[in-house]
């Protein structure tokens, strides 16, 4: 009290102690407090609160570790040896970190975001490490790059897919669609459902026998003409189950009994319908734009080459060995130890065994103005069935025994 009382006139401050160091556990600015000679408080804030580009510790981690993870995933998008598949993931990358970093910035204020930012980082990471991959020559990391690029699944299989829905749909559609979840509920336009018509309370829905038969529609919204021939194609024709199960029927089969032997309730009838409909949109293969088709036809056939970028390498690159990285960091990766023991030189020939698998996935629609119709064709069509593959293997054999 002695010291206090000698600075008569001039105010004295303390910082409020908190469970957390008054930062609330986030690294945020303290309050302080100033007290006067007649005993009162007033709360009053550090200038750096009122600076809109202050930054906590772990915001500028965040920030940093962004702008690595855009820089490699980038480099990394340029060694790869499909350029549509460069070109395609080049922009799908800056779009991804350019819409949450805007989403980052809606959230400023919000510490409880901060677990969001750090599992999109987390993703960015498994891409990184997956296009280095894909670039080293790892089969099963490449191919799916070449999947991704083409539409056979990820958010570019949605977006080939969403111009033969009949309506536009909404966010539970769009992830039965990417995800296979079977549900397709939204609102949309008011309706309650999507593909659900507005039924009045004296409209009658159709029981589990009635939909069996086909009058399915009164739950869901009916297949557009191009959807409908696409499917129709793909029961008489379905592709290799790569990526998708096959799809084998184009009607609903509910039971029209429960377990109690009664009339199946509407409200089941009404629930298995819509798990049929977005079973089949997941099963589907979206056709890819005739010029792409016909380009990644001429990859997988070998009458089109693309041109394969040499890796860069470091001036002065050294590698660990496993003791050292015993002795650092307690247990040695054993990729960086010992090197991808998956990894695969990428070769012409390594390159067009992969296309002709993801082409034999790809169909492609076209309106025939003769018989009024739209006609499919698929990839594993135009190669005959067999694959390049196939007749590549069978050349060698020959040559091998000509002795040539």
């Amino acid at each position: 009290m002695d010291r206090l009382g000698t600075s008569s006139g001039a105010q004295r401050r303390w910082r409020l102690s908190t469970a957390r160091c008054g930062d609330g556990g986030y690294g945020r600015p303290t309050l302080r407090r100033t007290i006067t000679d007649k005993g009162t408080t007033t709360p009053k804030l550090q200038p750096s609160t009122l600076d809109p580009k202050w930054k906590t510790p772990r915001e500028i981690e965040r920030a940093a570790e962004s702008r690595h993870l855009l820089r490699s995933l980038l480099r990394e998008c340029t060694y790869l040896p499909d350029s549509h598949a460069r070109d395609w993931l080049h922009q799908h990358v800056r779009t991804r970190f350019a819409k949450y970093s805007f989403k980052v910035w809606e959230h400023r204020a919000d510490p409880a975001y901060g677990p969001r930012i750090d599992d999109k980082l987390r993703e960015a990471r498994k891409a990184v490490g997956l296009l280095r991959r894909a670039n080293e020559g790892e089969r099963k990391a490449l191919l799916r790059v070449l999947l991704l690029a083409y539409g056979r699944i990820g958010k570019r299989r949605y977006e080939l897919m969403l111009p033969l829905m009949p309506t536009v749909m909404g966010e539970d559609l769009k992830e039965a669609l990417m995800a296979g979840g079977g549900e397709v509920d939204s609102v949309e336009d008011g309706e309650p459902k999507v593909g659900a018509h507005k039924n009045t309370p004296t409209t009658r829905r159709p029981s589990a026998a009635e939909v069996n038969k086909g009058q399915w529609t009164a739950y869901v919204k009916d297949f557009s003409p191009q959807l409908r021939a696409l499917l129709e194609s793909q029961v008489r024709m379905p592709p290799p189950h790569l990526t998708r199960p096959t799809l084998r029927k184009l009607k609903p089969q509910i039971e029209e009994l429960n377990a109690w032997h009664r009339p199946m309730p509407i409200s089941r009838v009404k629930n298995k319908t819509e798990e049929w409909y977005a079973d089949v949109l997941y099963k589907a293969h979206p056709p890819l734009p005739p010029p792409e088709w016909q380009r990644l036809r001429g990859l997988a056939m070998g009458t089109q080459k693309e041109l394969m970028r040499p890796r860069r390498t470091a001036i002065a690159s050294t590698r660990e060995s496993a003791l050292d990285m015993l002795v650092m960091y307690g247990r040695p990766n054993p990729r960086k130890a010992f090197g991808n023991r998956e990894a695969h030189q990428i070769t012409p020939r390594f390159m067009r065994r992969l296309w002709t698998q993801v082409f034999a996935q790809c169909p492609v629609m076209e309106w025939d103005t003769v018989t009024s119709r739209w006609e499919v064709t698929w990839g594993e069509q135009a190669l005959g069935g067999d694959g390049v593959v196939q007749e590549d293997e069978m050349t060698e054999r020959n040559t091998a025994a000509t002795g040539g």
